[in-house]
């Protein structure tokens, strides 16, 4: 019997039987054992409930703590991947803005005195005469800039935009695209008073260049040219790859310049045949204590819809209870009244823009961060879910954080994530004493990158709908009958849209696993760290700016040039330190001079730069 286990001897034994050490060691364990299954019987609700108290607090407070923790030590894994710094290697390209800047604010400051303003009614081109103006703008840039037209081929095209083309030694890299527009809008006859120097005189006030174009957009056409004069006048560089400069005419009305251009280039190099388009768009921004250099590599898409009112006419000493003046003007309240709601998927350049701000900018606000953070852990996992409450509580903060905290101007946060709608023109009436019977408003709607034309459309409808059945109108929406009434009605509500709307951009890839992000993002870094600033002090010498994604609120050329390239910048190398965009589009526009200089200088390192590179 001795040679059986410990266990089956005990049970064979007799109780008075004497136990070794062994037994005793043994027996201690199966009682401790059987008392722990007893008291596991006697508690078991009381250890579930322990059990789920504990995996509550790990999920909601050990582990964003320990996240937290992580972060600060440096071991989450970073979103915000930067590339090292990109000179050119042929020679120092910098250093050809030396003693230029007096001949570079010249050939701006000339520029905005040539009048370019495009109105919507304008007609076709040798038509209106309207146009003719652009004739002035072409001769000028031909008396300014002698070397570009004596060595790029100039192509005019639509008249007034052109194409130049500076051929390149090896015909198997895909030309490089730099774009811009040189129609301004129109200086409103009321607003020229309040302009602090008239918008055409080009004033420089050792500071600024002002004026009307300064910035938006003959800056981007006088900024490109500048850097090609400049590059064929060192006698130091001859392009490997072709060096394309596209300049529209009528960016702010329609495009058609651009057109041609993208039609001609499609034509003489094929679709997808650009290995990098930059144009006007985003820009330097200030941050969190952080630069970013902020291009937008994806822009809304724009729709505008006409809601016209028909109403019976007839004397106005004997008016119904709504004119059709009155009609519109609630379908318009009842429009505002119901705004498109925000959204920001987890897929949007935005969504990298501020994980990538929590990675790098020290002066983030806390609960942004925490958000950010726990949303690119939730991206980190194999399970493919994300944190959806870390993801609405980003997208929060661009509807009204990032007002509150300043980081934005009014607006603008809740722009780049909702589709906009803005009521720009209305017609009505024609003369004082009789009733109208057509009435007509314009809404310029921006489609959110999330959006389309067909949701937008029918979220148009839906917000007027309850108030036109309330007001006893029937709804023709975009060609379809909506809402008839049987018996006699108060009058009709038509909605058309534009003839051609434009659908939300395609995507620019922005990671560094694509070639053309890395020439952007690491010339960005070179030139930054190159900046006179950075001379200054260690302080400055040691800061470093940030390539983030954006998204464009309004439309650029761009929209024609999808077809050429997938690689598309919407950037200029302009600080805007007042949160201003530097007044396009309004009042006292401008341009600092020392930010147009560095401008050019971005613009000589990025095109040597991707003329260098062979993977793009």
């Amino acid at each position: 019997m001795r040679g059986l286990p410990i266990s089956n001897e005990k049970s064979l034994l007799p109780s008075t039987t004497s136990l070794t050490e062994e037994d005793l060691l043994n027996t201690n364990y199966n009682v401790n054992n059987k008392n722990k299954q007893n008291w596991l019987k006697r508690n078991s609700k009381n250890v579930g409930l322990f059990i789920g108290l504990f995996l509550v607090l790990q999920q909601f407070i050990i582990s964003p703590f320990l996240n937290d923790k992580d972060f600060e030590k440096g071991e989450r894994k970073s979103t915000c991947q930067q590339l090292d710094a990109i000179y050119p290697k042929s020679f120092n390209v910098s250093s050809l803005v030396i003693g230029e800047k007096e001949k570079i604010i010249n050939w701006l400051s000339d520029a905005v005195k040539i009048n370019t303003e495009t109105y919507d009614d304008f007609g076709e081109v040798g038509e209106d005469n309207r146009w003719d103006k652009f004739y002035k703008f072409t001769e000028y840039l031909e008396k300014s800039f002698p070397l570009v037209h004596k060595h790029l081929k100039r192509t005019p095209l639509y008249t007034h935009a052109a194409i130049y083309e500076w051929e390149g030694s090896d015909p198997s890299l895909k030309p490089l695209l730099l774009t811009g527009h040189s129609d301004t809008v129109p200086v409103l006859p009321d607003t020229r008073a309040s302009w602090k120097y008239d918008p055409f005189a080009g004033y420089f006030d050792g500071d600024y260049i002002w004026g009307r174009g300064s910035s938006d957009d003959k800056s981007g056409v006088i900024g490109v040219l500048s850097a090609v004069e400049l590059l064929i006048k060192s006698g130091k560089f001859k392009p490997t790859r072709t060096l394309l400069l596209g300049f529209g005419n009528d960016e702010e009305i329609a495009g058609n310049g651009a057109l041609a251009i993208s039609k001609y280039i499609e034509e003489k190099y094929g679709r997808d045949s650009i290995a990098i388009l930059v144009d006007e768009g985003g820009n330097l921004e200030e941050a969190f204590g952080q630069t970013f250099a902020a291009p937008a590599v994806a822009e809304k898409g724009s729709f505008n819809i006409e809601i016209r009112v028909e109403t019976k006419g007839g004397h106005s000493s004997v008016p119904p209870p709504h004119t059709g003046i009155g009609y519109i003007s609630q379908l318009i309240t009842a429009l505002e009244d119901h705004p498109h709601q925000p959204y920001l998927p987890v897929t949007s350049p935005l969504v990298n823009y501020i994980t990538c701000a929590a990675d790098k900018a020290p002066g983030i606000p806390k609960n942004l961060k925490k958000a950010a953070n726990k949303l690119t852990d939730s991206l980190t996992k194999a399970n493919g879910k994300f944190d959806k409450k870390a993801l609405k509580a980003i997208e929060d903060w661009f509807v009204s954080g990032s007002v509150e905290d300043g980081t934005f101007q009014q607006g603008l946060g809740r722009a780049w994530v909702s589709t906009t709608q803005a009521v720009d023109i209305i017609h009505g009436g024609l003369k004082v004493n009789a009733l109208p019977e057509s009435v007509t408003a314009v809404v310029n709607q921006r489609i959110n990158i999330a959006s389309s034309i067909a949701e937008l459309k029918q979220q148009f409808t839906d917000a007027i709908a309850p108030t036109a059945r309330r007001l006893n109108l029937s709804i023709e929406a975009f060609g379809e009958e909506v809402d008839t009434f049987a018996g006699p009605s108060a009058g009709k509500v038509i909605l058309a849209g534009a003839k051609i709307g434009l659908e939300p951009s395609p995507i620019t890839p922005y990671t560094l696993e694509d070639p053309a992000w890395r020439i952007f993002s690491g010339t960005a870094k070179g030139v930054y760290a190159t900046r006179p600033e950075a001379y200054l002090s260690e302080e400055e010498a040691s800061k470093e700016i940030i390539t983030v994604p954006a998204v464009g609120t309004g439309n650029t050329d761009t929209r024609q040039y999808w077809n050429l390239t997938k690689n598309i910048y919407r950037f200029a190398w302009k600080n805007d330190r007042n949160k201003n965009h530097h007044n396009i589009h309004t009042v006292d526009e401008a341009i600092r001079a020392d930010d147009f200089v560095e401008e050019i200088r971005w613009l000589l390192n990025f095109i040597v730069n991707v003329d260098e590179a062979r993977d793009v």
